[in-house]
């Protein structure tokens, strides 16, 4: 199901759904939540879980896969459901247990440093690539989610988020700012405070003008 939403990190994903998780809602079409939940985790399970077991592609699949991945990205979307292997999943009807799922299945892949799975139609990819891979698909399956007074919501979170940026930001300029201070102070010539000693009015005695003679 075509969907505004992009995502892009597991961190987005997750903030989308905290906010599915407060709404009120109900399903569109005949998807379920367990089904968007189930597929959504299964999916993350695999990049991370399904070490080794990598199909044989040929060179031609191999172009194909990067072709069709990178015309994904570009796009930044499903269109269709048919462009999704193996979805929609059966529904089990424990949209409960598939949430915990889901969540367990999030906070391990950000654990995770590899080595990663195949994708079935793309090939090899990296933690980057799966990623923008788990939030082009995430961003698609919660399309089937029918949502009330997210919009309100969506805006206080936002707006929490871009206090953290502003305060994470002014953290960082402080911890620099003390340091720039310092790498002027060690930068300064040694002979900075010489000028002090230029200023200074050179002694005059007031004597005989005769500097060379005694008493005549």
């Amino acid at each position: 199901m075509k969907s505004i939403l992009k995502l892009k990190t597991i961190d987005d994903i997750e903030r989308e759904l905290s906010i599915i998780i407060t709404c009120e809602k109900k399903q569109k079409a005949d998807i379920s939540l367990s089904q968007v939940y189930d597929f959504l985790a299964e999916s993350i399970e695999l990049s991370i879980q399904r070490i080794g077991s990598t199909n044989k592609r040929n060179t031609i699949n191999k172009i194909l896969g990067k072709y069709k991945f990178a015309k994904l990205l570009s796009k930044g979307s499903y269109t269709k459901a048919n462009q999704i292997p193996g979805f929609p999943p059966k529904d089990l009807g424990d949209a409960d247990s598939a949430l915990l799922r889901l969540k367990t299945s999030l906070t391990a892949f950000k654990l995770h440093s590899g080595p990663f799975a195949e994708h079935s139609v793309f090939g090899e990819l990296d933690k980057k690539q799966w990623e923008r891979i788990h939030g082009i698909l995430a961003a698609f399956l919660f399309g089937y989610i029918q949502l009330y007074g997210d919009e309100k919501l969506r805006f206080a979170k936002e707006r929490e988020q871009k206090k953290e940026k502003a305060f994470a930001d002014k953290k960082h300029h402080h911890h620099q700012h003390p340091q720039k201070k310092k790498d002027d102070q060690e930068t300064k010539p040694s002979g900075h405070n010489s000028r002090k000693w230029k200023n200074k009015k050179k002694p005059h005695h007031k004597g005989n003008k005769n500097q060379g003679g005694g008493s005549r």
